[in-house]
């Protein structure tokens, strides 16, 4: 699929990859497996258009990483916070697929699914002009198809009351997926000053070959930074 840049959010912005105990002092999503599903989903993933990363030397070099190394690096534009994304992978087929076995789960042959998906906050705080924060996806995908299926992460961001803090969800495909393992996929939030304090839910559906397969929701507080000290004369 042609990469393309998601018209979601206001400015390229980088940052480095979350590290694997990233969530001890995040929060942790909801849900338990996955489940099936077509409508909204498959129309999430039909706005095409928007599903991509973009992969750059000068993003992964911003982003704490060499080109060689090929961190793909998505950066999305729109009207209210900045968001880029990222993703590697972390463990192989072999890992996942013995771990389904030791769990009695059957691995299929002609086919990929999704074992498990896991979404966290790296922060329980943002604040508004400061740090950026990291939304954390952990899919674990099982099965020996030698056919690579799509993986896209849909990101919505909605305020204490419920209303959507942006106007269109985050979409990024998941990158470097070429089969079974374990992949960690990253949203990065950029808080612009001013941004409203409270607490903010990050909704997100996976989506496998457009369809459905997993939701889960992280939560967040977003507070002011403090005013720089005034200098004395």
């Amino acid at each position: 699929m042609k990469r393309t840049l998601s018209l979601t959010l206001i400015a390229a912005l980088a940052a480095g990859c979350a590290a694997p105990d990233a969530g001890r002092n995040g929060q942790r999503s909801n849900g338990g497996g996955g489940t099936g599903g077509t409508g909204s989903a498959a129309e999430n993933a039909a706005a095409g258009a928007a599903i991509g990363a973009v992969a750059g030397c000068a993003l992964a070099a911003l982003a704490g990483k060499k080109c060689a190394q090929g961190a793909a690096i998505g950066a999305a534009m729109g009207a209210a916070i900045g968001w880029t994304s990222y993703s590697e992978k972390i463990a192989t087929a072999q890992t996942v697929n013995n771990e389904a076995r030791r769990q009695g789960i059957p691995v299929p042959a002609n086919e990929i699914r999704v074992k498990d998906y896991q979404v966290y906050s790296t922060s329980s705080v943002a604040r508004a002009g400061g740090e950026p924060l990291r939304v954390v996806g952990e899919i674990k995908l099982y099965g020996e198809s030698q056919r690579v299926p799509e993986v896209v992460q849909s990101m919505t961001l909605l305020k204490a009351n419920g209303e959507k803090a942006s106007d269109k969800p985050q979409i990024a495909r998941v990158e470097r997926i070429d089969g079974a393992g374990q992949y960690r996929a990253v949203g990065v939030y950029k808080i612009p000053r001013g941004m409203e304090q409270g607490q903010y839910t990050v909704q997100s559906v996976l989506l496998l070959d457009g369809l459905e397969v997993a939701r889960r929701t992280t939560v967040f507080q977003v507070a002011q930074t403090a005013a720089p000290a005034v200098a004395q004369l």
